[in-house]
């Protein structure tokens, strides 16, 4: 077999090295490696500078620096891992070419970008792909203004688009890898390859926050199609009960989520003292309390833009605020509930970027008038959705992985979405009439909290977690966990040096990695996933230990009160452990 990896971001060292790790394993199974690179090819803006926090607006010594450490990285990959068949892509490419790139992007509008294709592939979709979710849009018309920001990632998309055709053709592998296919630049091999017949499979960082560097999920297309994918494999597996192991790791995930550290864990962090959540927001003793979460919009324009999702005009509520006067609406006739409308963190500044989403500006003046027993959370009141949880007698979800958190803690969720999550929908309860919507939120709310829907959210993140993933720990040991110790803190400081890091991880990795088998073994066949067979356990040893699950996640949530529970609570509910 031969594959081609193509790998331009070697300046994100934590994707590029396990990306390499991967290849490597592939090669000792006698897989030969093609390894296509990039020498500044991408100099104007590109994926590596993003994660540098430099822009298109910063200037050319702050970009030049960001090649120049990207080519370090990619020597030292080159040399370390003898990946010395393959070149650098844009030296493939002519005056020829380069004229016709200048060509094609003169003869783009900003008006109708996502139409523009190349070949029956479509460019100006891919291209907006990382330009939607940095400025946070939610539609897919440029303005002028914003065009020659936009031109500049449009342009390196055509270039990796005519590289690629070229390289494919020339070198024609049996397979295609990139980190992360969405990335505008490499979507455009996958796009390439799918044309000529040539699978295409994805690299990306785990799922777990507890240890997502030392994993890495591999499959086919992209990662959306893959939670596709997994989610086609859950009716066999729902009901097939998972070992003590298997369900710590999804502990240890929620653990961190607590925590609020992490830059992919957008609540903040659980407060450790009690909140009174009812007497902050109004909530009577005899109201029955609904949380709707909101989700950000421009990751799903984004993914929508390049076919990843579904349309958002064929949900029930074709827009969120739709959906929230809708909800409004209702709220007038149950005054014995009371709804609180959390506003998704991410539409407004927060510790990944500081953009304020064009969804945010127009929540801003819907939410301004409200009936008596409706109230809004806004990320400004710094308020963990893990507090609002603890009173919570019901979440409502548009399509947010708080569907997927709260069923983990036993909390009924409702959503009208179905088609749009990347969980199975069968752990939330689903309404796609107005009426068959608003009957949900009223069996939820007699159904009450459950453990047997813990069981089964459990059981779907340890498909999502452990059984898909690739261990690859190792062979890459680098942790994002902040340094406690002092040793800790200066080891880490010394490895921020140019070419530590680098060197470390070369020296210390094994010369075959444990998972080189069954990598091998599936990327051979074409596999969609790597899920691997369930260990084996018993329904009643598995009950036993999603029992003590409990008793950790209410310790970190709560830690040790000194006080009983107060009857209703989350907190009450997680130690009757019924």
């Amino acid at each position: 077999m031969r594959a081609l990896v193509f790998a331009p971001h070697a300046g994100i060292w934590v994707h590029a090295f396990p990306e390499a790790l991967v290849a490597d394993a592939l090669r000792a199974r006698g897989t030969e490696l093609v390894y296509v690179t990039c020498n500044g090819g991408f100099s104007s803006l590109c994926v590596a500078m993003g994660a540098q926090g430099v822009t298109y607006a910063s200037s050319s010594a702050d970009k030049l620096a960001v090649c120049r450490a990207c080519q370090q990285n990619r020597d030292f990959l080159r040399s370390g891992f003898e990946l010395y068949r393959g070149y650098d892509f844009e030296s493939v490419l002519t005056q020829a070419d380069e004229a016709r790139i200048e060509e094609l992007a003169s003869s783009a509008k900003p008006a109708t970008i996502a139409t523009f294709e190349v070949n029956g592939m479509a460019v100006g979709r891919a291209a907006l792909y990382e330009y939607l979710i940095s400025k946070k849009r939610a539609g897919l018309v440029l303005t002028d203004e914003e065009w020659p920001e936009f031109r500049a990632r449009f342009v390196s998309a055509l270039r990796s688009l005519l590289a690629a055709e070229k390289i494919l053709d020339r070198e024609r592998p049996d397979r295609v890898f990139a980190y992360n296919t969405l990335y505008s630049v490499n979507a455009m091999w996958r796009a390439a390859a799918d044309k000529r017949g040539i699978p295409t499979y994805f690299l990306h960082a785990g799922v777990s926050l507890k240890n997502r560097l030392q994993q890495m999920i591999v499959g086919r297309d992209s990662t959306l199609r893959w939670y596709t994918h997994l989610m086609e494999q859950w009716p066999a597996l729902r009901d097939t009960p998972c070992t003590e192991a298997e369900l710590s790791t999804v502990t240890d995930h929620l653990e961190q989520l607590f925590r609020g550290t992490s830059v992919f864990a957008y609540s903040a962090a659980k407060s450790t003292r009690s909140e009174d959540i009812r007497g902050r927001f109004g909530v009577r003793p005899d109201q029955k309390l609904l949380v709707a979460s909101m989700s950000s919009y421009d990751e799903y324009v984004a993914a929508a833009a390049i076919g990843e999702m579904p349309p958002l005009g064929s949900a029930l509520f074709p827009t969120q605020v739709e959906w929230i006067r809708a909800l409004c609406k209702w709220m007038q006739t149950r005054p014995e509930l009371f709804l609180i409308i959390r506003v998704h963190p991410r539409e407004f500044p927060n510790k990944r970027d500081g953009a304020k989403s064009e969804h945010a500006q127009q929540l801003e003046r819907e939410l301004a008038t409200l009936p008596p027993n409706v109230r809004v959370n806004w990320p400004a009141d710094k308020l963990s959705i893990y507090d609002l949880a603890d009173q919570a007698d019901v979440f409502l979800n548009a399509w947010s992985s708080v569907g997927r958190e709260m069923v983990l803690l036993g909390i009924p969720v409702v959503v009208y979405c179905p088609e749009m999550l990347l969980y199975p929908a069968d752990l939330n309860h689903v309404g796609t009439t107005v009426d068959g919507y608003f009957r949900a939120i009223d069996t939820a709310l007699a159904e009450g909290w459950s453990f047997e829907r813990i069981r089964k959210a459990y059981r779907w993140c340890v498909l999502e977690f452990v059984r898909s993933v690739v261990d690859i720990s190792d062979g890459f040991d680098f942790s994002e966990d902040p340094p406690k110790a002092l040793w800790q803190r200066a080891l880490r400081l010394a490895r921020t040096a140019p070419g530590v890091q680098q060197r470390w991880d070369l020296y210390r990795r094994p010369r075959r990695l444990r998972a080189t088998d069954r990598l091998a073994d599936a990327i051979e066949i074409g596999a969609a996933t790597l899920v691997t067979p369930a260990e084996g356990a018993t329904e009643a040893a598995e009950t036993a230990a999603l029992r003590r699950q409990l008793t950790r996640l209410s310790r970190a949530l709560y830690g040790e009160p000194a006080s009983p529970p107060q009857p209703g609570s989350l907190r009450a509910r997680m130690a009757n452990k019924q």
